[in-house]
């Protein structure tokens, strides 16, 4: 048990990690999300997976006791949640579970980058966590846009073409969040609300600026990787 424990906790702890969380995040959205793979096991192991990395990613960024005892509380909570809504039927706890769903991601994003900005030498890893990174954000506004949606009806206008559009489902939000997120507008699904224009236009300006950031970082940290070399061979 120790020596899963301890694998578990050093996923982070090494640039192949984000690798593999990229693996985990396209099948997420490009494989399990499109072909409705809905059933609550399914959904449960699901969460738990995510959670486990969540929590060790989190532990990994900090060493301050109390602080990782809060993190893993919050976690907790999160799966509880999760657990109770999907095996039990609690309903009423929608909007708790997509409140807490929406933090989650945002340590998730917060995780990421945090590994991608941080110093040491650009790698193809690093490269794979910056898409990684890219995919989070549109897996956080999708889970925004679903909240939104639940909380107040009507917040998006959709085409009559998407027939199978679930504003309470998450992963009927991927498809508009990562068309908004890359500025396409396919026009299929429009904000009407102010507050659903509002998240939209924070999306298309995270959009733009994302990838403009992060080539000056990883250009910067490959021109300093190549400068500490030539000190070293000076």
């Amino acid at each position: 048990m120790k020596q899963i424990h301890r694998h578990v906790t050093r996923f982070w702890s090494e640039e192949r990690s984000l690798t593999a969380f990229l693996i985990l995040l396209v099948v997420e959205i490009f494989v399990i999300a499109p072909i409705n793979v809905s059933g609550p096991a399914v959904r449960l192991v699901n969460g738990v997976i995510f959670s486990m990395l969540l929590v060790t990613g989190l532990l990994t960024m900090t060493r301050r006791k109390s602080l990782q005892a809060l993190l893993a509380m919050f976690v907790l909570l999160a799966v509880s949640t999760r657990w109770a809504r999907l095996v039990f039927g609690m309903q009423d706890l929608i909007v708790l579970d997509g409140i807490l769903m929406l933090l989650c991601t945002i340590g998730f994003l917060v995780i990421v980058l945090w590994q991608v900005y941080r110093e040491g030498p650009v790698t193809v890893h690093r490269i794979q966590g910056a898409v990684a990174a890219y995919l989070l954000l549109s897996v956080t506004f999708a889970v925004a846009y679903s909240l939104l949606e639940f909380l107040r009806p009507a917040s998006f206008q959709v085409s009559s073409v998407l027939e199978d559009f679930d504003g309470r489902v998450i992963r009927s939000f991927y498809y508009f969040s990562v068309v908004t997120l890359t500025t396409t507008g396919y026009g299929d699904i429009t904000p009407v609300s102010s507050s659903a224009r509002t998240l939209v236009m924070m999306e298309t300006l995270i959009g733009q600026l994302y990838p403009a950031i992060l080539i000056a970082r990883l250009v910067s940290l490959h021109v300093e990787t190549k400068r500490e070399k030539r000190g070293e061979h000076n």
